[in-house]
């Protein structure tokens, strides 16, 4: 189909939505390597047992070694403390340092250790005051500063991340992981041609630089590149999509495709707005609002690049010009199913479900076999509470899509998330789910959900334990086997669960759950 500017249209409403229902984060392409059994948390007992043995050795080879024997557990604390933040055992972690810092409290290194932890927790405040200590006991200031710069930046303290950044890279030039951060602080800023100079730094010290931080930097220069050297952005892309990073290398093809489609194309408005929704798609909204902006430099008429420009303004908060946009959009074209979905998820994420749902039926009636769309107007009357129009708007959604997992998935959580029919509705919709998309760890831990609210605990930790097999960072289906374990009596093991949700997502709403789920299994337990 064709505008009546002759242009191809950018017709892309999602066809897979957010996990409304559960809130789970997106799964991780990069997990760590899978030595989870079936059984996830069988012999936990002996796993901890073999930490503390493998800590005693430590401590002998220590002590052989002619250590003291505070300065020899202060070391193997340490490890230990290392081990666990390498797998992102946060709290841990930070148990193991704490620990650490009260056997050797004059070593900077427990504090430092500390700092990088909270950061990791997206504890910003913590993060600074543990940095201020390690740097008082005289530890390694250059590290404890970048720790800072990071915190800085975390609370959104943007120009000193940048002033103490720009001055980290003049003491130590070449540092690789200095000149990332610098280059994307550029790219937020729109300072395109001082982040193409740090990302191109990096490139320059090889091969010293780890190969992740190189993937990064080809990767950043072949988005930045790809408007003024399209040859030059192909190599740094090809580059990223060879390294060590799954996320990366993804989002590089991505960019890649939309980059060869937009050099063959011979409308350069249409050229410049396949660029920014492949930006779009790979979350670069500056990038992407540059693309849409120059296509509306090329053609004011071009209805879908105002809709995506209203779109992306929308993210950025700039909600008088995005309005601008989005009406334009619809203006120009009443037919462009894009226009009336970006509204409808603009008024939506402002807090106006009953506004939305008109824009997002119009939408609908334009493009009627979309379930996604069903979904977002079932989310327009969860959020005035009518569960019942919700409800049928997500079996149509199943009704149009049969086949597909995820609309199946979305109609279990609902059921389970407001307890509504659990067993005659949510788990045959849970089980179809899993029928369809057996790899998805998101229809596992929606059925091991389903199965706990039925009173079915065996088949629940089991459903469970297989979509931790699939995701190990998933928060909400280690949130669901916590209260799984917690309602077998399973203290420890309930504990260890509600821990790794509070590590995987922090300041989230599972994270939340979890702690008032701890609070009460202790009252529980009487411990």
């Amino acid at each position: 189909m064709l505008f009546a500017t002759g242009k191809p249209r950018l017709d892309k409403v999602p066809s897979a939505l957010p996990n409304e229902g559960c809130k789970a984060p997106l799964p991780r392409l990069i997990t760590e390597p899978g030595e989870q059994s079936h059984d996830l948390r069988k012999g936990l007992g002996q796993v901890k047992r073999h930490r503390r043995l493998r800590l005693i050795l430590l401590i002998i080879i220590l002590l052989f070694l002619g250590l003291p024997p505070e300065r020899a557990s202060f070391w193997a604390t340490i490890r230990t403390g290392d081990a666990h933040l390498e797998r992102q055992e946060y709290h841990a972690a930070l148990d193991a340092y704490r620990q650490a810092a009260d056997l050797w409290p004059a070593n900077p290194i427990a504090f430092l250790r500390q700092g990088q932890t909270y950061l990791a927790l997206q504890d910003y405040a913590r993060a600074q005051d543990a940095f201020l200590d390690a740097m008082r006991r005289g530890g390694p200031t250059w590290e404890a500063r970048l720790g800072l710069a990071d915190a800085h930046a975390g609370l959104g303290e943007h120009a000193l991340a940048l002033a103490e950044w720009r001055a980290l890279a003049d003491e130590r030039p070449g540092t690789a992981e200095v000149h990332h951060r610098l280059g994307r602080a550029y790219m937020s800023r729109g300072e395109w041609p001082a982040a193409k100079r740090e990302f191109a730094t990096i490139l320059d010290t090889r091969p010293e630089v780890a190969p992740r931080i190189a993937q990064l930097a080809h990767y950043n220069l072949g988005l930045l590149l790809a408007v003024d050297d399209p040859t030059m952005a192909v190599t740094h892309l090809e580059s990223a999509t060879a390294g060590p990073d799954g996320e990366v290398s993804t989002a590089a093809r991505q960019v890649l495709a939309a980059l060869h489609t937009a050099q063959s194309a011979d409308d350069r408005a249409y050229a410049a707005a396949l660029l920014g929704e492949a930006f779009m798609t790979v979350d670069e909204p500056g990038l992407a609002r540059r693309q849409f902006e120059a296509a509306l430099a090329l053609d004011p008429a071009y209805p879908a690049a105002h809709a995506y420009l209203g779109h992306v303004l929308g993210q950025q908060g700039k909600d008088r010009l995005a309005l601008y946009h989005l009406a334009a959009a619809i203006k120009l074209d009443r037919s462009y199913v894009m226009g009336y979905y970006f509204l409808g998820t603009y008024l939506r994420d402002r807090g106006e479900p009953c506004r939305a749902r008109l824009f997002f039926v119009r939408a609908l009636t334009l493009d009627p076999g979309n379930a996604a769309l069903c979904v977002d107007i079932a989310q327009t009357y969860l959020a005035v509470l009518d569960y019942a129009s919700a409800e049928a708007w997500l079996r149509h959604a199943v009704e149009l899509a049969p086949e597909d997992g995820q609309f199946h998935r979305i109609l279990a959580q609902f059921y389970a998330d407001h307890l509504i029919q659990v067993r005659e509705r949510g788990l045959p919709a849970a089980r179809k789910a899993v029928d369809l998309a057996a790899d998805d760890p998101l229809a596992h831990d929606t059925l091991g959900w389903a199965l706990y609210l039925t009173g079915d605990l065996r088949a629940a930790q089991s459903s469970l334990q297989r979509a931790l097999e699939l995701d190990p960072h998933l928060a909400s289906a280690h949130y669901h086997l916590g209260a799984v374990y917690a309602a077998q009596r399973r203290w420890g093991d309930a504990q260890w669960e509600y821990t790794r949700v509070m590590d995987l997502d922090p300041g989230g709403p599972f994270a939340e759950r979890a702690e008032g789920a701890m609070a009460e299994m202790s009252r529980l337990s009487g411990r």
